[in-house]
């Protein structure tokens, strides 16, 4: 009787426990869960043999694909392989070592999963590797036989179809993701039929067949919104991608086959979004053809989106362009994914790109057809007026004008030729040009406008240039001005007598006067009286520099010749402006002029090497040392100015010098250092040292190097 009321009370509880475990398990992504290990090879062989083609994708297709996997698919590098133009014994050592791996984790694991990708050349029987040749057969019998309870292989090359076509085998349901469930077979993906090529693109850079596959990996097979990429949905996207993408190409379309015998129920999950560190989303009322590229115009995914719901990309930190296709407008805009954040595209994010103008045969007999031009557009060639122009149309359509001249303010819905105002313009859309003495203003502009006093855009593609000011949210070319320009961001270059500010600089700054930039990037540079940078990968050449990730120090040592110098040091890490005086110590605190004190002014560039609290300064200086002029130097400069010429009492020799120092910093904003100042006379500088004291000469030929050595500190303001 206690037996069995216990097992009234128990079976409950179990049933509880079985209720709460099981939504957890399916939750886990295969190969994130404690109970799941995947491993994998991945593949890429340029190399064909004497015979073919050498490919130019196929290994950064397998490092993307490595990429991809690692990041969203559950499969750590630890257990992968990369193999770029393999020999077949690199291969079948690459199998072994994978195999010793999981038969080494066995114990630790539920179930084991194999992935191989292999993206290169291949005939009708083998993997073509160089010279030698991988036969299907025995590829197929080695996979086999490594020990995991799946096995998944995608082929990315020609004819890869007789690799799955298997005498037997028949489509069975996919796996649980449940890691509990004991499932054994394999998965096979071609990226064409046994008789089709495989074709890769210069366009996107990648393989049709790889480039559909991680794209779809990363969130665009996504099409239950559930964040996850099943095999179905993979093979399903990557199908029709592949497909429309040629279609029409003279090698003719390309058909990817799949062969998946294995036992369970279920779908098995490649991909798991929500492990990203950045997400894109593309919201629910975004339809159309939607293409997306980084920086470099790389292409990173295209998505046909139909559906009102949202769908997750997981893509890399950084900037990218998106592109919205629809069957009556288009429209592009760019945005930056930042580490940790969710970036939502929607059309608010995108401008509308002009679309062009078409004329039809044939006579339609009313007004309104002859000025309706294709997805309903009105076409206005020119309007004219004293004080406003605002174009609108009678019929309620979209406008393109191709010129607009307005004497206070002119004003389209879009805008491809130019308008001219010598108060305003105003258009939603620029793609000619405008040109204003007071103001221009376009949402974005890919070609260029040009004002006596300000010009504002969105976005600028082309250029900016002004007499007074500039200002856009975004530019990609450049901006130029006589007296200011700001960009939320710039990629392209800025131009200023007096002013740059951008919030992110990818391009350079050049200016007579100071540049600001919050983030100047690798590769750009900021030139100017006063560089200002929040945080600087490039360069800054500059009286004064600043960055917080850089170099800005007020320094002062004392020198083995009895001199006390003071510098300022600003600038990048790698390359920094140094700027100070040095004198004898006993004229420093004395009441004779600079020049009487003989007084040396220096100025250079330098570079830091840090280890640790430890760095290595070395820098190149100029230097002059101001003397006052006898009598009879004077006079003879006198004698050769003309008319009102200011002749000065005091003159300046030149001679270069050399400074190596290493520095300890004890505390934040502190460094100790210590180095030695090698000072060069040549024979033309001569004159320059016979202001100076050297107690230290080595003679070097016609050149005398006088070395002093010095103490001092530093003290940082970042």
């Amino acid at each position: 009787m206690k037996m069995n009321a216990m097992k009234k009370h128990i079976l409950p509880i179990l049933l509880f426990i079985q209720t709460a475990i099981a939504p957890l398990a399916a939750f886990a992504l295969a190969g994130e869960s404690a109970g799941v290990e995947r491993y994998a090879i991945f593949v890429g062989s340029n190399n064909g043999g004497k015979k073919n083609q050498k490919l130019l994708y196929a290994g950064t297709d397998a490092i993307a694909f490595q990429k991809t996997m690692a990041e969203i698919g559950g499969i750590p590098r630890s257990n992968g392989i990369l193999l770029l133009d393999p020999t077949k014994s690199d291969l079948d050592e690459a199998m072994q070592t994978v195999s010793r791996m999981i038969s080494r984790n066995k114990a630790n694991s539920k179930r084991s999963e194999f992935l191989f990708y292999y993206s290169g050349h291949s005939d009708e029987n083998a993997l073509l590797l160089g010279n030698a040749s991988y036969g299907y057969s025995s590829l197929k019998a080695t996979i086999s036989n490594v020990p995991s309870d799946v096995h998944v292989v995608i082929l990315d090359s020609c004819y890869s179809g007789n690799f799955i076509r298997t005498k037997g085998g028949q489509k069975q349901k996919p796996f649980l993701m449940d890691d509990s469930s004991v499932v054994k077979g394999h998965a096979y993906l071609s990226s064409s039929s046994s008789q089709e090529f495989s074709q890769e693109s210069d366009e996107i850079g990648s393989s049709f067949f790889t480039n559909a596959v991680v794209t779809g990996l990363r969130g665009a097979a996504d099409s239950s919104g559930d964040k996850k990429v099943t095999l179905n949905e993979l093979y399903s996207y990557a199908f029709n991608e592949t497909l429309s993408k040629t279609e029409n190409s003279s090698a003719g379309p390309q058909h990817p086959n799949y062969n998946i015998t294995l036992v369970g129920s279920g779908d098995l999950v490649l991909s798991d979004i929500s492990n990203s560190d950045s997400i894109v989303t593309l919201s629910p009322g975004l339809t159309g053809r939607i293409i997306i590229r980084d920086k470099n115009g790389k292409l990173v995914s295209e998505i046909n989106k139909t559906e009102k719901k949202p769908i997750y990309l997981a893509l890399e930190n950084g900037d990218y362009s998106a592109t919205l296709i629809t069957k009556n407008v288009t429209m592009t805009g760019s945005f930056t994914l930042k580490a940790g954040k969710n970036y939502e595209l929607s059309s608010n994010s995108l401008s509308p790109v002009a679309s062009s103008f078409n004329r039809t045969r044939g006579d339609s007999g009313d007004d309104e057809a002859e000025l309706e031009g294709e997805n309903g557009e009105m076409h206005v060639p020119v309007e004219f007026s004293l004080l406003n122009n605002e174009i609108s149309s009678p019929f309620h359509k979209k406008v393109v004008t191709n010129f607009s001249l307005g004497l206070l303010r002119s004003k389209v819905y879009k805008t491809n030729g130019a308008m001219v105002a010598i108060g305003v313009n105003d258009s939603e859309y620029l793609t000619g040009a405008q040109v204003s003495y007071i103001y221009n203003t376009a949402k974005s502009a890919k070609g260029a406008q040009v004002s006596g006093i300000f010009n504002t855009a969105d976005n600028v593609i082309g250029a900016q240039v002004t007499g007074i000011f500039n200002k856009a949210g975004e530019v990609h070319g450049s901006q130029i001005a006589g007296i200011f320009n700001t960009a939320t961001k710039l990629h392209g270059f800025q131009g200023a007598a007096i002013f740059n500010i951008a919030k992110e600089a990818e391009g350079s700054q050049v200016s007579a006067g100071c540049n600001y930039t919050g983030n100047l990037k690798k590769g750009s540079a900021q030139i100017g009286l006063v560089n200002v940078a929040k945080e600087s990968e490039g360069i800054q050449i500059g009286l004064v520099n600043y960055s917080k990730n850089g170099v800005f120090e007020f320094g002062t040592s004392f020198t083995s010749d009895k001199n006390i110098r003071v510098t300022l040091s600003s600038g990048n890490k790698h390359l920094y402006t140094t700027l100070g005086v040095s004198g004898k110590a006993k004229n420093c605190f004395s009441d004779k002029s600079f020049s009487e004190a003989n007084m040396v002014t220096m100025a250079g560039l330098g570079s830091r090497f840090e280890f640790g609290k430890i760095n290595l300064d070395v820098e190149g200086m100029a230097n002059f040392v101001a003397y006052e002029k006898d009598d009879e130097e004077y006079e003879k400069d006198k004698a050769k100015a003309e008319n009102d010429e200011t002749v000065l009492s005091f003159g300046a020799h030149f001679f270069p010098s050399s400074r190596i120092s290493v520095g300890f910093s004890p505390i934040k904003h502190l460094r100790v250092f210590g180095g030695a100042i090698f000072s060069f006379e040549y024979e033309g500088d001569r004159k320059a040292f016979d202001h100076l004291d050297n107690n230290l000469t080595i003679n070097a030929g016609d050149l005398k190097i006088h070395p002093e050595f010095e103490l001092g500190v530093k003290f940082s303001l970042n």
